[in-house]
């Protein structure tokens, strides 16, 4: 959706609209300065912005500053087509941008339109990931079926095992069999068979992140790790399975700090967007949830197998971790997306907000 304004005009419209339009609109003074920013633009110029003028916009091949000082000389109103940039919290975009004259309050002013165009890319690949997933569970089941049969010839040899050791030595370790022979069993089922929570409650999601980040940052093998926060406290509560998501955040997570060697920075960012479609479903409001690392990222042809089951790159891993997390967040109806570059890796718990929330 694109807001258009005739040229040399005083702009006169409910800023409250603008605000809940995807479109981001961006109105600056001749010295760079924001005049009116609305909530979009938070989105996709990033929360830094408050302190960075919009000329010092990294974009790749082009100057926007160039532009923005020839709307006005010559007070034509130019269109970007995919312009391609870093934002000012160094998130990649795509975007179609137009730079316009306007006027407020008599003051010469220019109006920039971002609609992101990568957008359109990301509703694809949700789709892929959503379908992803349901393959990978119709593996997962017919992978659960192979490992149930020899695993509970396991469990059954170890009961009687335990039955008759008389030494308490051995039967610590008949014990230890199944007690992780159990857990991998609840694992298999609730992979291979997920069932809609039954324990959702109304929460915030802030609850969750200082929960889990706290849990990390206490641990001695994370003392290297600088954990850093950007919430965003307009997010409304949301109905959910606590359990379940911090679950999913500590997969993620952990994950995130693997990849830094446990010695780099995690920021763990949340933001409310409007209007976001996952998949084929558009939402009203989604809450999303960054997880940010420095660590060298991952390869471009390993990102739309990271869900997979068993695929890893740790020697150690089982490469269940991000197929779990997923897993928990499409039964919540959301998705997890990932971007990654050269030293930043981003993983988005992307949660819709719906009509339970209310009630």
């Amino acid at each position: 959706m694109s807001v258009n304004f005739n040229q040399k005009r005083e702009l006169n419209i409910n800023l409250d609209i603008l605000d809940n339009i995807r479109t981001a609109i961006v109105i600056i003074n001749r010295q760079y300065e924001y005049v009116y920013s609305n909530v979009a633009a938070d989105d996709i110029l990033g929360s830094a912005k408050t302190i960075k003028k919009i000329d010092k916009l990294s974009c790749e091949d082009i100057s926007i500053k160039s532009y923005i000082d020839a709307i006005y000389v010559n007070e034509q109103s130019v269109m970007l087509r995919d312009l391609k940039f870093k934002n000012f919290d160094r998130v990649e975009k795509i975007c179609d941008c137009n730079i316009s004259l306007c006027y407020i309050e008599q003051e010469e002013c220019v109006l920039i339109e971002f609609n992101e165009t990568g957008r359109l890319y990301n509703i694809s690949n949700d789709q892929y990931l959503i379908d992803q997933q349901k393959a990978t569970q119709e593996m997962v089941k017919g992978l659960s079926h192979e490992i149930k049969n020899p695993l509970g010839g396991i469990m059954g040899a170890a009961q009687l095992l335990d039955r008759s050791v008389n030494n308490s030595e051995q039967a610590k370790f008949t014990s230890i069999i199944l007690k992780e022979s159990d857990r991998l069993l609840k694992l298999i089922n609730a992979m291979s068979s997920p069932k809609p929570s039954d324990q959702k409650e109304k929460l915030n999601i802030h609850e969750i992140t200082e929960h889990v980040v706290e849990l990390f940052k206490y641990d001695k093998e994370n003392e290297d790790v600088v954990f850093k926060k950007d919430y965003d406290p307009s997010i409304p509560l949301f109905t959910l399975d606590k359990n379940q998501i911090i679950q999913a955040l500590i997969n993620i997570i952990k994950n995130a700090i693997q990849a830094t060697n446990n010695k780099g920075a995690i920021t763990v960012k949340t933001r409310a967007i409007l209007k976001f479609t996952i998949g084929q479903k558009k939402h009203d409001l989604v809450a999303k949830i960054d997880v940010i690392d420095n660590g060298k990222g991952i390869p471009e042809s390993k990102l739309k197998e990271i869900f997979y089951p068993m695929v890893t790159s740790k020697p150690d891993g089982m490469g269940l971790g991000l197929t779990i997390a997923q897993s928990i967040i499409t039964q919540n109806h959301g998705l997890i997306e990932c971007a990654s570059s050269k030293n930043q890796t981003i993983f988005s718990i992307i949660l819709p907000w719906s009509t339970e929330d209310v009630t």
